[in-house]
């Protein structure tokens, strides 16, 4: 059997975006019983759709579960001692606690999210199949640590995770909240609608793409000054307020970040994303398999998928804890067992 060959989001040198001539899974809009939050989603590019886990679920085991992953790793770090919230007493994150190596998307506690019926249905309502496959993708078990020790300072990082050269609706994105999330407890902030626009900001700047052109993996990084075309457009930030075991969905396109807790209070959330297997190649289902054996983090998408930078990195430890138990549902979503 021929060896995998993956391909990693930080160094990747393709000529297109991963998948980028497969077809466009559509969304199963338009129907008399479209639920209200598929509405929004469609109107606004993201939705809150809330109490999806039980809250008491979702506190109790979840958010317990993230506490004891990041203390298992015996750096110092002490859930409820203030004095050891620093960066030398965790794992190496990004923007201050968004895990993407040490096999975070493959922890137990991450994999009962995953399959968490409610959580799959959203997906299936959202699609119009059951027949979904899910992400490898991370989590963020955010620690409010001293802002000089986050990337940039915990300033905003506002971003799309998709390429410019896939404008249309291609991929749906989501969270499971597991603390309480105010206005100044970090977490998702989007803004409102850019979604919708994304296809035609594209269109009217070409005659900004450089000579070696935009990036063509999934992924762009908006600055100030482009950005001031959604904002005359009626776009408008907003940080959704969350409690545990709400979900929220956003379109790909939409242009966000991870806002860095600003007082005491911890941001812990794992991320979701499901998409028709139909849409995944071949090739990628062989990767997903090798990637999930490995224990491989991944982007967000589900298909069209990179690889995470340093899953291989000498710093970095696969499987830090037991493998997980996976069950059926999750088994299916993996491509294990066939539907």
């Amino acid at each position: 059997m021929p060896q995998v060959v993956f391909h990693d989001q930080k160094n990747y040198q393709g000529a297109k975006p991963i998948g980028l001539d497969n077809p466009i899974p559509q969304l199963a809009v338009g129907k008399e019983d479209e639920p209200q939050w598929l509405t929004d989603f469609q109107r606004d590019g993201y939705v809150v759709v809330k109490s999806v886990v039980d809250r008491e679920k979702a506190l109790n085991y979840y958010a317990n579960a993230g506490e004891d992953w990041l203390e298992g790793f015996k750096m110092g770090y002490k859930r409820d001692d203030p004095s050891t919230w620093d960066a030398k007493n965790l794992p190496r994150s990004n923007h201050g606690g968004l895990y993407s190596q040490y096999s975070f998307a493959h922890a137990q506690f991450v994999w009962d999210a995953k399959t968490e019926p409610k959580i799959v249905e959203l997906f299936e309502t959202l699609w119009g199949t059951k027949e979904l496959t899910v992400s490898f993708d991370g989590g963020s078990l955010a620690v409010p640590i001293p802002f000089d020790q986050v990337q940039g300072n915990a300033k905003p990082w506002p971003h799309s995770d998709q390429s410019a050269y896939r404008p249309q609706r291609h991929c749906v994105q989501g969270l499971l909240n597991l603390l309480p999330n105010g206005p100044d407890d970090g977490g998702l902030t989007v803004l409102k609608g850019s979604a919708n626009l994304f296809e035609q900001y594209f269109k009217e700047h070409m005659h900004l793409e450089p000579p070696e052109k935009w990036p063509r993996r999934d992924g762009f990084q908006w600055t100030e000054d482009e950005l001031k075309w959604f904002y005359d457009k009626g776009c408008e930030w907003v940080k959704p307020v969350m409690e545990p075991g709400d979900f929220v969905l956003w379109d790909s396109r939409e242009v966000h970040y991870g806002d860095f807790p600003k007082l005491q209070n911890k941001r812990f959330a794992i991320y979701i994303c499901y998409k028709p297997m139909s849409a995944m190649s071949p090739e990628q289902q062989e990767r997903k398999l090798e990637a999930f054996r490995r224990g491989y983090c991944t982007t967000h998408d589900p298909c069209d998928f990179l690889i995470k930078g340093d899953q291989e990195a000498e710093w970095n430890v696969n499987f830090p804890y037991a493998k997980p138990v996976i069950n059926e549902q999750g088994q299916k979503a993996i491509g294990l067992i066939p539907y």
